[in-house]
């Protein structure tokens, strides 16, 4: 059972914190939120990924307004992880393999396994019926044809680890968690040497240029844009929330949160975003200010 208090923070945005019974939790270290609607008219749901540890994770399924429809839509996920609908499944990353997820039958799954891959990270689609993967300890994008599982490496992004993935037009935005310490043990703590960048390339084209937004911002995590072109993106070791004003490119800090601010999401019809805190098992609910 969830209790939901609301917080009104100064004149312009508010929060919804969410607090769980720690013997029964919604959710546990939740890593990627996700809205979905399937139109205008639809209020849409939101989807939570819980990695859980050590343990098998799952998907809770809200809805828009925040109440939760089923706390385990999905169960027995490894390590799930960035999330995208792209036609009638919902498509997670477990670790080295996309699982896509029946919308009406959360049984009913696709699995294909990713060659080579270490950590599959966030997740995002096209039109096109590709999914892109941030296998972020390999310093690579890969890219999946969800119709066969067909999948290789899209774009290496050495020295720099990927981290959140957001596919807008013929973009691909990459949110960069930055590189990586050589020191074996700091690596595998994810320790880094330089901040990640927050920039795009091309789909289209075959070079693929960094077009840089934002230089060594942070240990970045998720990317949304919003529909009057505002980028937002989180930094996971700092716990800051971002906004790249559409106007002027001006970073702007809107939060300060506690460390392990992971893949957010954005509601398309409201604007709303939704936080996800790994370390404090904790979803925000937050709109920013016009």
């Amino acid at each position: 059972m969830s209790i939901f208090s609301r917080a009104v923070l100064g004149l312009f945005s508010f929060l919804i914190s969410v607090s769980v019974l720690a013997n029964q939790p919604d959710f546990s270290q939740p890593e990627s939120a996700y809205f979905y609607t399937s139109g205008s008219t639809d209020p849409g749901v939101y989807f939570i990924s819980s990695t859980n540890g050590d343990d098998m994770g799952w998907v809770s399924k809200l809805a828009a307004d925040g109440s939760m429809i089923d706390s385990r839509w999905a169960t027995n996920l490894q390590n799930p992880m960035g999330m995208r609908v792209s036609g009638k499944r919902l498509w997670i990353n477990n670790t080295t393999e996309v699982v896509g997820i029946n919308l009406d039958d959360s049984s009913d799954r696709i699995v294909y396994s990713i060659d080579g891959a270490i950590l599959l990270n966030d997740l995002a689609t096209d039109f096109s019926g590709y999914a892109y993967l941030s296998d972020s300890m390999n310093s690579r994008v890969v890219r999946v044809d969800l119709a066969t599982g067909e999948n290789s490496t899209y774009i290496s992004t050495l020295p720099s680890s990927p981290n959140g993935l957001l596919v807008q037009g013929d973009r691909l935005y990459i949110a960069s968690w930055g590189i990586m310490s050589e020191k074996p043990e700091e690596r595998a703590e994810w320790i880094t040497k330089t901040a990640g960048d927050l920039y795009w390339v091309s789909l289209k084209e075959s070079k693929k240029v960094r077009h840089i937004i934002a230089l060594e911002l942070g240990n970045l995590d998720g990317v949304e844009i919003d529909q009057q072109g505002n980028i937002y993106v989180s930094d996971w070791e700092n716990g800051k929330l971002y906004k790249i004003s559409s106007s002027n490119k001006t970073v702007i800090e809107l939060g300060q949160y506690e460390q392990g601010l992971a893949d957010l999401g954005l509601n398309s019809l409201t604007g709303e975003l939704v936080l996800p805190i790994m370390l404090s098992s904790e979803v925000l609910f937050y709109t920013p200010s016009p």
